[in-house]
């Protein structure tokens, strides 16, 4: 058994990727060897360009069993791996979703954080070591410059899966500063989160008790931007649906639709939490 039929056949079975992802990778057997040169180009260069979204996938399956030597090297729990890692059975997902591919994955540029050791998910949420300069550029309505961020911060992702629940992402906050201390002897005192999530305006169409507004007030929000794309992404499952013709199937769809149709904007907001 080579190497991307043990990543695969593991994978499958811990629920990271589905048995359709599984059936793809399957064709690519045979090209391991070559796909595992292409891997290792993959997490060298931080991107994939090929047409062939199934060769896609067998290349990043490679790249995470690579990724699984490192986190062996270093002591990373093989939970923490399997759980980093089902983002790609995530993006595959999404791909069938959208009618982009029955199979395949497209969204290799962030997978490539995964493979790279650049991101893991501790927990509900997934962190991210950036510099500050990265965070910094992104047009929001406040003067971010200004703010005396620490040089190196900890980026917040909230990835889709689950209820964002209050005892769970509070337990993230608190896992992450002990992981990156021991495993990169590295301290971070800081986190940043630029997201939708976050939005000042959010407050007018969901509750007070709701998860996702008391997961904003953890954060000091310092800056803001109308955008609508990334909440009806997520909301709705696409960045420009057709609102009069929607049937909300969710509370949050529905209140997030009447406060739309009443003139209603969206957008960014960016946050941040001592840790």
């Amino acid at each position: 058994m080579n190497g991307l039929e043990r990543i695969t056949e593991d994978f499958l079975e811990r629920g990271c990727i589905s048995a359709d992802d599984a059936r793809t990778a399957q064709k690519y057997f045979p090209r391991e060897a070559e796909l595992r040169k292409k891997a290792e180009k993959f997490i060298s260069d931080k991107k994939l360009t090929y047409p062939d979204l199934g060769e896609r996938l067998a290349v990043t399956l490679c790249a995470a069993d690579i990724a699984h030597t490192r986190y062996a090297e270093k002591g990373i729990s093989d939970s923490i791996f399997y759980d980093t890692m089902s983002d790609i059975g995530v993006w595959t997902g999404e791909c069938r979703r959208t009618g982009r591919a029955e199979s395949g994955l497209e969204n290799t540029a962030w997978l490539a954080h995964h493979v790279r050791l650049e991101l893991f998910k501790l927990g509900r949420l997934q962190f991210q070591p950036i510099k500050r300069p990265v965070i910094l550029n992104m047009g929001l309505k406040c003067a971010i410059k200004t703010l005396k961020l620490p040089a190196q911060c900890l980026n917040v992702h909230i990835p889709r899966t689950g209820k964002l629940d209050e005892n769970a992402w509070r337990a993230s906050f608190y896992a992450a500063p002990m992981f990156f201390k021991k495993y990169f002897a590295a301290e971070y005192s800081v986190c940043v989160c630029l997201s939708w999530l976050l939005y000042p305006g959010n407050e007018k169409f969901m509750g007070e008790k709701s998860n996702i507004t008391k997961f904003s007030a953890a954060f000091d929000i310092v800056g803001s931007r109308r955008l609508d794309g990334d909440a009806l992404y997520y909301i709705f499952g696409s960045r420009k649906p057709d609102m009069q013709k929607l049937t909300p199937k969710t509370s949050l769809q529905k209140s997030a639709l009447e406060y739309y149709k009443q003139g209603g904007k969206f957008g960014l907001g960016f946050g941040i939490k001592n840790l």
